[in-house]
């Protein structure tokens, strides 16, 4: 995946403070060494989070690209960070992101983004899909975040949906608040945990109003579930309001093979992470 000249390598990767989690995935996924802040390299910017990422990205003088990554957008509009987005719009980068909400959203600070939903994870998750008369839905959560992540809707759905269980991982210590017993709160959990204990429900559900193209979407669709979002993405369920969520999800039942869009999303991921090339 990178690209070498007299066996040099020509690109770099610069990853946001406020994403290191992923720091790791992006290194292993797209093979890119990290960035040594050399000006005259070329340089991918996931993340434009803060001020230091903005000053990272006016001190390289190679060629940009950066990959906006949801909550970063938002920043744009902040009356102290407009500044950022002029940076953006003056400095030459080729710019990208990961649905049509974000994309729409950059274009208002007038930044043109390609559309590329990617996943730094294992794109080879096996296909667990099985159908259940009882299905189990699963997302995650940030404390402080529960109303952005959803909270509400889940303690609604849970009692119109007695039969369904909901797993709420990320975030513990709300059993006590008059919670239907088919909600399950797990906390936060190792990642390969995560992956053994979901791969046998049916469906991601991810319920926030703006969004990157989220793990718990990428991961559902990957096991041949059938994951909901708010946002809309090609091949995938998406709702418009509560009602419309509570519809999607009764369909589950009648959901007996596993996701036919498995394969096509599957390869488009594939496909995905070699955008900067």
């Amino acid at each position: 995946m990178v690209n070498r000249k007299l066996g040099e390598v020509r690109l770099y990767f610069c990853c946001s403070s406020s994403i290191r989690n992923f720091k790791e995935k992006i290194e292993k996924s797209t093979g890119l060494p990290e960035w040594n802040y050399n000006p005259r390299k070329n340089v991918v910017f996931f993340g434009m989070y803060h001020i230091l990422d903005y000053l990272k990205f006016l001190w390289c003088q190679g060629e940009k690209k950066v990959f906006w990554c949801g909550s970063d957008i938002l920043n744009l509009g902040k009356w102290r960070t407009r500044l950022y987005a002029k940076i953006t719009r003056i400095e030459k980068a080729e710019n990208f992101c990961e649905n049509e909400a974000e994309q729409e959203k950059l274009e208002k600070y007038g930044i043109k983004a390609k559309v590329n939903p990617i996943f730094f994870g294992d794109i080879d998750l096996p296909e667990t899909y099985r159908h259940s008369e009882n299905p189990h839905i699963w997302l995650c959560m940030h404390r402080d975040r529960e109303r952005e992540y959803g909270i509400v809707e889940i303690s609604i759905l849970s009692r119109f949906l007695p039969e369904y269980t909901f797993h709420i991982y990320g975030i513990e210590g709300y059993e006590a608040l008059n919670f239907p017993k088919n909600v399950v709160f797990h906390g936060k959990i190792p990642e390969k945990q995560l992956d053994e204990e979901i791969k046998n429900y049916q469906c991601g559900l991810r319920l926030n109003s703006f969004d990157g193209f989220s793990e718990v979407i990428a991961k559902s669709i990957l096991l041949g579930q059938y994951p909901i979002s708010k946002i809309k993405y090609p091949h995938l369920w998406s709702f418009e309001d509560i009602r419309d969520l509570k519809d999607k999800l009764l369909l589950l039942k009648k959901q007996i093979k596993p996701n036919p869009f498995r394969k096509i999303w599957k390869e488009k991921l594939i496909q995905n992470l070699k955008f900067y090339q």
